[in-house]
């Protein structure tokens, strides 16, 4: 069978889509994979044959980000910015889509392109199935609104009723045009209640120990398309070869054995909006509390120029797996894939989130008693100190050790994905 990848998004969104591509191919299926142009040599060095797909991501998030910057709190401008931002690369992205899913049996993507490859899964008349890193659908527990986590199940419900008519209304002119361009009936129903109802399934790539629990509205769409829970999707050791973005584990080897556990501070993917302030909170609380740093920079460029010290480490990109375990604390944007390392890790975390699903992470590192959780808006060397305080009381204690061993092994996780790929897709073509 040959099957399709549409993914947009960061080296987080990208990553586990690169990880089932690979197992697939393994199997010998026909596969073919559309990512963003600069994550194009990252899915080529994990074996695929690879095409960019849309919008350059990391130069779209500083566009974002300036943009979000030059609105500031003046909502008439805020708005601006989110119209001029909403279609920024959608030509180029609908264009390649054409390419990579012509003559698929089945079109895998992530949450934020959805709407649109569920136009083409249509028009050729094949599932979409969904990718998901998180619990993105309605449900009566987790809203998608992070700072209106108030007010229990009738406030959670009328969020996820919100932000899909909003998003009907910002994409129905777009999307009414590119259906008319496939050939495809017009939609008659909003974005969410269209996915319910397209043939396919949702896989939800994290642990079950996270997952959506007795919940009737998630439990009654996930009967109409189906949501199997197979476990955090990981970059398997053999892929991890080659990949030149990570700092080599073994040049870091000696300066993690000549002191303590250090504190790994890092946002991977996420632009930083005022990168001096980042750095003076993290050399500032790391060195109050007597502990070494190791400064990830990931995709932004962070003032490191004057930081110095034997106590301090910089780096741009790090094996997560290899490396989170040999630290005291893990202070990040809570990306799944991030906080799936730390937890596997037995570390703590301190997850500073930004946005999408990073606000769900930090309030399951609180429930479970693993970790703490603030908006990276609030972070300062007062606020990181006090967080550090108190997930370095939690240690290696019961709670890190038993989420760690409840985790799904990887490999269990891969194959559990590529099955209900497989499965969906025969049981189509029946």
């Amino acid at each position: 069978m040959k099957i399709a990848f549409a993914i947009n998004g960061t080296r987080g969104d990208v990553q586990p889509a690169v990880v089932l591509a690979a197992a697939l191919t393994e199997r010998g299926h026909e596969v073919s994979v559309g990512v963003p142009p600069n994550l194009v040599d990252f899915a080529r060095g994990c074996g695929l044959v690879a095409t960019p797909l849309g919008p350059d991501t990391r130069t779209h998030m500083k566009m974002v980000t300036e943009a979000r910057t030059e609105a500031g709190r003046n909502p008439l401008r805020q708005m601006r910015a989110v119209a001029r931002m909403r279609d920024l690369g959608y030509a180029d992205l609908i264009t390649d889509l054409g390419d990579v899913v012509t003559g698929a049996d089945a079109i895998v993507t992530g949450f934020t392109t959805e709407q649109i490859t569920l136009a083409y899964a249509e028009s050729a008349g094949v599932p979409l199935i969904s990718l998901h890193h998180a619990p993105v659908r309605r449900n009566t527990i987790h809203g998608p609104l992070p700072s209106l986590h108030v007010g229990g199940a009738h406030t959670v419900r009328a969020q996820w009723w919100l932000l899909d008519r909003l998003f009907g209304l910002m994409t129905r002119r777009r999307d009414a045009l590119l259906r008319e361009r496939l050939g495809c009936a017009p939609a008659r129903r909003s974005p969410a209640a269209q996915l319910v109802a397209a043939p396919g399934i949702e896989i939800q790539a994290y642990d079950p120990l996270f997952a959506v629990r007795n919940d009737p509205v998630w439990d009654a769409d996930a009967a109409r398309r189906p949501r199997p829970v197979v476990g955090f999707l990981e970059l398997p050791g053999k892929l991890r070869v080659g990949l030149d973005e990570m700092h080599s584990t073994e040049e870091l080897s000696d300066w993690f054995d000549a002191g303590d556990s250090p504190i790994y501070v890092g946002f991977g993917s996420m632009p930083v909006r005022d990168p001096a302030k980042i750095v003076d909170a993290a050399v500032t609380a790391t060195r109050r509390l007597g502990r070494r740093l190791l400064l990830c920079a990931g995709w932004n460029d962070l003032p490191t120029d004057s930081v110095v010290g034997d106590d301090i480490r910089v780096v741009g990109a790090v094996d997560h797996d290899a490396v989170f375990g040999r630290c005291a604390a893990i202070v990040h944007h809570g990306g799944a894939g991030t906080t799936a390392a730390a937890v596997r890790s037995g570390t703590p975390s301190v997850i500073c989130w930004y946005g999408s699903d990073q606000p769900f992470w930090g309030r399951e590192v609180q429930r479970l008693g693993i970790g703490t959780t603030l908006p990276v808006r609030q972070l300062d060397a007062d606020r990181l100190t006090d967080a550090l305080t108190h997930v370095l009381s939690l240690g290696a204690g019961d709670a890190t050790t038993t989420a760690a061993a409840q985790l799904t092994s990887g490999d269990v996780a891969l194959a559990r994905a590529v099955r209900e790929i497989e499965e969906t897709v025969t049981s189509r073509q029946q």
